[in-house]
């Protein structure tokens, strides 16, 4: 009996996690557990979140163009040569996998991880040969000192 009460207790008292990973490190810098009553757009669920603590954004539940003031537009990319940029900005995952949806047609549930982490997309000799690899792997002084 003891073990059928805390397994239900443990089904019952799950929460989701909504993480942001910021530029330079992969340690998110806000970790916040959320609980939802049924599902709800990745978009929904991270309006309302950066609302409720107070998260400084620039976007909507259609995508994310700044959080925690990173730059964006002309100030969001390094060009590295003539033929070669990154273009910065935010993406997300739900359990590790990244949908490749705007985040209003993403949904999650009570017990789903969801991360939004800084990152680029490199463009080199006429094409984007990689999209959201995390900044904090490359470290940029651009946006780590």
């Amino acid at each position: 009996m003891k073990i059928l009460i805390t397994l239900l207790f443990s089904l019952t008292a799950q929460a989701g996690t909504l993480n942001i990973v910021g530029p330079c490190d992969k340690t998110p810098v806000i970790e916040h557990e959320f609980s939802i009553e049924s599902e709800v757009s990745v978009g929904k669920l991270s309006v309302e979140t950066f609302e409720s603590l107070g998260v400084s954004y620039i976007g909507s539940e259609l995508g994310m163009n700044s959080i925690l003031d990173t730059p964006t537009g002309m100030d969001a990319m390094e060009i590295i040569s003539d033929s070669e940029m990154l273009a910065y900005g935010w993406c997300y995952s739900v359990n590790g996998f990244e949908p490749g949806e705007y985040p209003n047609k993403v949904f999650v549930r009570k017990d789903d991880d969801v991360v939004w982490w800084f990152g680029y997309a490199h463009y080199k000799d006429g094409q984007w040969i990689t999209q959201c690899t995390p900044s904090h792997e490359r470290r940029s002084p651009k946006f780590c000192n």
